[in-house]
C-alpha cells in the first residue's frame, strides 16, 4: 500500500477519535459545545493538512487553534478546581505552537506527531470533563 493511502487511513482514525471523544466534552459559558465542535473541525482540517504537506492550511489552523485553546484555558481558570483542564489546555497551545514552528521548517513528520500527540490531549480531556 503506498504511503499515501497509509496516512489517509491513520488521519481518518485520528478524525473519527476526535469526534467521538469531542462529543463527550461539556462545558457552560463561551466553551459550549458548538465552540468545541469548531475546535474538532479546526483540529482535523490541520491534522489534513499536515498529512498533505499544506503549510498555509496547516499554519493558519493551527494558529486559530492556539486562540482558541487560549480561551479554554481562560474557561478552565474561571471554574475553578479544574487545574487538569488548565494542564492540558496549556499543553494543547504548546502542540498548536509546535505545529507551527515544525510546519513553518517543512517537517512534516514532527508536525503530525504533535498533532496525533494534541488529539491525545484532547481526548484525556474530554474524558475527565466528559458529560454525565
Amino acid at each position: 500500500m503506498p504511503r499515501t493511502e497509509i496516512m489517509k487511513k491513520k488521519l481518518a482514525r485520528l478524525a473519527l477519535a476526535a469526534v467521538l471523544a469531542g462529543s463527550a466534552f461539556t462545558a457552560s459559558g463561551a466553551v459550549d459545545e458548538d465552540f468545541m465542535r469548531n475546535v474538532e473541525d479546526t483540529f482535523k482540517s490541520a491534522d489534513s493538512a499536515i498529512g498533505l504537506k499544506d503549510a498555509k492550511t496547516a499554519t493558519a489552523d493551527a494558529r486559530e487553534l492556539e486562540k482558541m485553546f487560549k480561551e479554554v484555558v481562560d474557561h478552565y481558570v474561571k471554574k475553578g478546581d479544574a487545574e487538569e483542564g488548565v494542564k492540558l489546555s496549556e499543553k494543547s497551545i504548546a502542540l498548536s505552537t509546535k505545529i507551527v514552528t515544525t510546519v513553518a521548517a517543512n517537517d512534516f513528520d514532527s508536525a503530525a506527531a504533535a498533532s496525533a500527540e494534541l488529539g491525545r490531549a484532547c481526548k484525556t480531556c474530554h474524558n475527565v470533563y466528559k458529560q454525565d
